[in-house]
């Protein structure tokens, strides 16, 4: 008779991961850097997300990073990297001053002004539909702002990466140590 071996989470398709909390938004992101470095794809990587959408979800339970971070139920949010925040940033800024300038520039035309006066009229258009995008955008940054903070006020922010073999579980533990998270270990998540 064959001895039965036993599977590893692997081979039985369940989520492990690696999950840390860190007290500073700069050293996740340090932690998250290296773990972009080392091979982890953005989409292995998650954070808590906000405080009104875990609310939300599990109702007014504990909220506290102790309490949610081996929680299945605890919402999650992917991570996007600050370039690419900026990038979308500087996108709402940019497309709304364009729109500005083409909207008051058609506008002031279809009034019959000439032609220098429509541009003129479109620069200003344009100028506050920037200042407009440039306010969205702080709004954006505000809610980062926010949500760590608010995170912190729960007991740290919390990073989780997949892992899928012993090996990335050892990678993803050591990065997180090394970049000052507290309470690294592994688990088996949902």
């Amino acid at each position: 008779m064959d001895a039965k071996r036993a599977t590893t989470p692997e081979e039985r398709h369940e989520l492990r991961e690696v999950v840390g909390l860190f007290d500073t938004v700069d050293t996740l992101q340090s932690a998250i850097d290296d773990l972009l470095t080392g091979g982890f794809d953005r989409s292995e990587i998650s954070l808590l997300a906000e405080e009104d959408t875990v609310r939300q979800k599990l109702g007014d339970t504990d909220v506290s990073a102790d309490a949610l971070e081996d929680s299945p139920r605890a919402p999650r949010t992917p991570y996007i990297d600050r370039e690419s925040l900026n990038i979308g940033k500087a996108s709402i800024v940019g497309v709304l001053f364009y729109v500005g300038v083409f909207i008051g520039a058609g506008v002031a035309l279809a009034w019959g002004l000439s032609l220098t006066s429509a541009i003129a009229v479109g620069l200003l258009t344009g100028g506050a539909a920037g200042v407009l995008g440039l306010l969205v955008s702080k709004l954006v940054g505000d809610r980062q702002t926010k949500w760590a903070q608010s995170q912190l006020k729960h007991g740290g922010l919390l990073l989780w990466a997949r892992v899928w073999n012993d090996e990335r579980e050892r990678a993803a533990m050591e990065i997180m140590q090394r970049h000052g998270g507290r309470d690294v270990h592994a688990h088996v998540g949902a």
